[in-house]
């Protein structure tokens, strides 16, 4: 039941990464910063998003960058709740050395914001990666944001129900097809960060 990846030239092909097939490239609809590469699912509101930022260098951990980061996309009201946090995973196209860290978290904005906008989610899951560069002083972002809307569960907390197995396959198609992403991730012209 997994989406099949196609294989997705970014930022002008210095980057590359197997994208969801049925997700379409949002600068085709609305305008995007040269820093970002946003993806959004054509079926929901899932998105993927790349972010190139400059390094956050204040910071004296790796781990306190990623949470800085992660900070920067969460709403300041919302409720934070991390499941994982990961401090040295490797990817295959970046040496071992490279400061590689992931987190997965759920967030949920304050009920009064969902009970005012029908389109508002009741819950989000997100799947967060930071790439840190040292030689380039960039931090690379790749997030996945799956969105609940109130009315996927009706408020309820299934028990050991059909239902609530089907949703925990869902759930773990989708982390593998995000580690399939970013495995795939590629720099291919590192002339992107000097900006020749």
């Amino acid at each position: 039941m997994t989406t099949p990846l196609k294989h997705t030239e970014l930022f002008g092909g210095a980057i590359t990464a197997k994208i969801p097939s049925n997700f379409t490239d949002v600068s085709n609809l609305r305008q995007v910063p040269d820093s970002q590469e946003v993806y959004l699912d054509k079926n929901g509101f899932t998105s993927l998003t790349f972010d190139i930022t400059e390094r956050v260098s204040h910071l004296l951990t790796d781990k306190e960058a990623l949470e800085y980061h992660f900070a920067d996309i969460v709403a300041e009201k919302d409720t934070k709740n991390i499941w994982s946090i990961v401090e040295s995973a490797e990817l295959p196209n970046f040496p071992p050395t490279t400061p590689i860290l992931a987190l997965t978290a759920i967030t949920k904005p304050p009920a009064s914001t969902v009970a005012a906008k029908a389109l508002t989610p009741d819950h989000t899951d997100i799947y967060f990666t930071l790439i840190r560069l040292v030689g380039q002083s960039t931090d690379i972002v790749i997030t996945l944001n799956i969105p609940h809307l109130a009315d996927e569960t009706d408020g309820q907390i299934p028990n050991d129900t059909e239902a609530e197995v089907k949703q925990r396959e869902v759930e773990q198609d989708v982390e593998i097809m995000y580690h399939q992403i970013v495995r795939s991730f590629a720099i291919k012209d590192w002339g992107l960060f000097s900006g020749e």
